[in-house]
């Protein structure tokens, strides 16, 4: 019986000793994953933060653009109402005021309208041009969940 007893002790050894070394080997692998899933994300992190960067540049790019535009915009309406003072103060009947000053007020709706058309696709093309990073961003994390998968 001792030599059955013996037999069985180092069979369930050998049994326990492959196991614990299955063990090892799985939870190496496991570490081992989990350390580049790590990497991974730090590098998809990184990414994250520089297309929020990269979006911000191209927001403060395209506000001094919008910017500039409204000052030489500024500038040249400042010369066209000078102008227009001196039209209507070099003019000799009310009714000759009349019809400049009518001109002039259809003249400046006609411009203001312009100029807000102007901002408005200026304004939808940044916003266009800024969430660009950002979608670039949502397109990859959508491949790299698909991958997950």
């Amino acid at each position: 019986m001792t030599d059955t007893v013996k037999a069985t002790a180092e069979k369930t050894a050998e049994k326990a000793a492959e196991f614990f070394t299955d063990v090892r080997e799985k939870a190496t692998e496991a570490a081992e994953k989990g350390k580049k899933f790590a990497a991974e994300a730090v590098e998809f992190n990184k990414a994250n933060v520089e297309a929020f960067v990269e979006a911000g540049k191209i927001v403060a790019k395209g506000a001094q653009e919008i910017g500039k535009t409204n000052m030489e915009f500024a500038k040249k309406n400042f010369e066209e109402v000078q102008v227009a003072v001196k039209e209507l103060t070099s003019v000799k009947s009310p009714t000759d005021f009349v019809k400049l000053q009518g001109e002039l007020a259809r003249k400046g709706f006609d411009t203001a309208v312009a100029q807000g058309s102007k901002n408005t696709e200026a304004m939808v093309k940044l916003a266009s041009e800024m969430f660009q990073p950002i979608s670039n961003r949502i397109a990859a994390m959508t491949e790299l969940f698909k991958k997950a998968a």
